[in-house]
Formats: structure tokens, sequence, C-alpha cells
């Protein structure tokens, strides 16, 4: 199962596992969302993780504090195996099993060969 690993200050790491079917994972400061974030940086409902065929993508709210990747704001990040973003002010790493890296690359993998024309004859 994916998983994000939470790192909010003067707290323990905290992972979060999802099931890679679900289509969206909603992420905030309130209890109501899937992923809770307790940090004043953290919107309420502050974004998002939508499962797209061959991953994942992390899209902003309309948050205040926004989502960032290497300290850069962004509306969305393509998520990758390892990756460090920042929801608001707070770390979190995102990972995959190697047979979760395996099943997304073969999807993309079908998904370019669907795109791709058959040569005419």
């Amino acid at each position: 199962m994916p998983r994000i690993n939470v790192s909010q200050p003067h707290k323990d790491q905290q992972p979060y596992r999802f099931d890679m079917k679900r289509m969206r994972v909603m992420i905030g400061r309130s209890s109501s969302n899937d992923i809770t974030i307790e940090h004043r940086s953290v919107s309420k409902d502050h974004c998002f993780i939508d499962r797209m065929k061959g991953g994942f993508v992390l899209r902003d709210n309309g948050s205040t504090n926004g989502i960032k990747y290497k300290g850069r704001r962004e509306e969305f990040i393509t998520l990758t195996n390892g990756m460090e973003i920042e929801i608001g002010d707070v770390p979190v790493e995102f990972t995959l099993t190697d047979e979760e890296c395996d099943q997304l690359t073969e999807e993309r993998f079908k998904e370019r060969k669907e795109e791709i024309p058959e040569a005419a004859e």
C-alpha cells in the first residue's frame, strides 16, 4: 500500500497507508480527512492525492500555505517513490513498494502502447 510519512515538529513520524485502488485521499487538519495533519500551517481541507493511470498526483485544494516540492509552491505535484514534499510547513515523504512501482510502470507502458496507432498495412 502506498505510504505517506508525516514528520510533524516535536512528534514521532506518522505513517499513513492507503489502498492503491483509492481514487482520492483527502489530507488536512480536519478529522474528516483520510489523513489528518494537526499543524497550524495545514488548512482544514488542505490537499488531496488523486489516483491516475500509472501514478498519483498531489493537488492543492485552495489552501493558505500550499504544497511544495523542493521549497517551491506548486498547484499539483506528480508523486514518485521516495519523493519528499511539504504540506503547509510539514515535511512528508511518499513511498511505494517495489511491487507498486512495477504495477504503475506497467500501467504507464500499457497506456502508451494504446496511444500508438498501429502502422497501416
